[in-house]
């Protein structure tokens, strides 16, 4: 069953991460040691080389502490988004180097199945190694994924299925060394190959996923639908569309656009995204950061390539109607790329304003009405 992720603060994270991967340098080299005084004590090629292969396992146990610390560091003027990429990049690389233990299992036990390597030495001490590396890595396998799960860590996974093909490399070894005895020493090969192929597809498939993130690729539609329907259930939006998403280490970052009322006024608007933007930090723990755009109207389909002037032009084109350019406040609103002024006035607008804004509609060819309000006023 899988483990429900953790919401921490990075630097949380990042504590829990380190400890996992220091128990896993722990065991990895106390592992390489036993290895290597009982290979060196009984002599035995094997076990030296074993022990070699296990101390070479802390230099990915270095990596991904290096990466580790990398990823969470505070965003810089080089990396505003942060750095939580680099995880991304080191579950690349570890997924590519659990392709090549892959490879290199497949590639020996092929040799060994056409003759040209030595099958396993049925030995007491080649038992006691394979038993010893197949319990310690499998549970530190088991310990790895249970936190790669709990911290939503596809490099914690990566290094964890690091130990686990230690962990099934040691039984092939266990397997072959009983077949030996039983004078089916062939057994083991067949048996590595199909390890082999299991190691290279987990190291294929955790790259993969790692560079389709590094790709900016999205959520699922499912996460994106319910990120719709949250957002449609804040007052005042009217529509949300051009929703987009990409992943930032175990984060994700969206921006998306919402429609609101057309003549509402821009500090409404804002109010509404700013209920958007708490509504979805408060549903979604592993959303990072949102750019909200809020529109007036459906744009996803323009109707006109001419942009209808601002406010300057607005201003200029209404001191030709003087009873017009009398008002106290002037409220410009957008409409598919046509303009409706609200001008308010201290005093009731009268005939000639009315004149004066027909005049105006029939000769600027961007404005579409004028609304003319008297301005009242109520203060404490």
């Amino acid at each position: 069953m899988r483990s429900k992720p953790l919401v921490l603060a990075p630097a949380e994270r990042q504590r829990h991460m380190q400890r996992v991967t220091w128990i896993s340098t722990l065991v990895d080299f106390l592992l390489s040691v036993v290895k290597l005084v009982i290979g060196f004590w009984v002599r035995s090629p094997a076990l030296i080389a074993d022990g070699i292969h296990s101390l070479s396992d802390l230099l990915t146990d270095g990596f991904v502490l290096a990466i580790n610390r990398i990823s969470h560091a505070e965003p810089d003027n080089d990396h505003p988004y942060g750095h939580a990429r680099f995880e991304t990049v080191g579950t690349v690389l570890l997924g590519a180097v659990l392709l090549l233990v892959g490879a290199g299992l497949g590639w020996d036990n092929i040799n060994r199945l056409i003759g040209n390597a030595p099958v396993a030495e049925a030995s007491t001490w080649a038992i006691a190694a394979a038993v010893l590396s197949l319990l310690s890595k499998e549970l530190l396998y088991r310990y790895g994924l249970h936190w790669a799960e709990k911290l939503d860590s596809d490099l914690l996974k990566a290094n964890a299925w690091h130990s686990r093909s230690d962990a099934l490399s040691s039984l092939v070894v266990l397997f072959g060394v009983l077949a030996t005895w039983f004078g089916y020493a062939w057994i083991e090969s067949w048996a590595a190959l199909l390890v082999a192929a299991l190691i290279g597809q987990m190291g294929a498939v955790l790259g993969w996923n790692a560079l389709q993130q590094l790709a900016d690729r999205g959520l699922d539609e499912d996460r994106q639908a319910a990120i719709r329907n949250s957002i449609m259930q804040v007052p005042g939006v009217v529509s949300v569309h051009a929703l987009r998403s990409r992943h930032m280490g175990n984060e994700y970052f969206i921006d998306v656009h919402i429609q609101v009322g057309n003549y509402i006024s821009v500090s409404e608007g804002h109010q509404i995204s700013d209920w958007v933007m708490r509504r979805l930090m408060r549903e979604f723990s592993r959303l990072g950061d949102i750019t909200l755009h809020i529109d007036p109207e459906d744009d996803e389909t323009p109707v006109n390539h001419t942009l209808a002037p601002l406010r300057p032009d607005i201003l200029a084109a209404l001191a030709a109607y003087p009873a017009l350019a009398d008002s106290a406040r002037v409220q410009i609103h957008y409409h598919r790329q046509q303009v409706l002024l609200e001008l308010f006035f201290t005093r009731t607008p009268d005939a000639a304003c009315q004149h004066e804004a027909a005049q105006a509609i029939a000769e600027l060819e961007w404005l579409a009405a004028i609304e003319l309000h008297q301005i009242h006023v109520a203060a404490r």
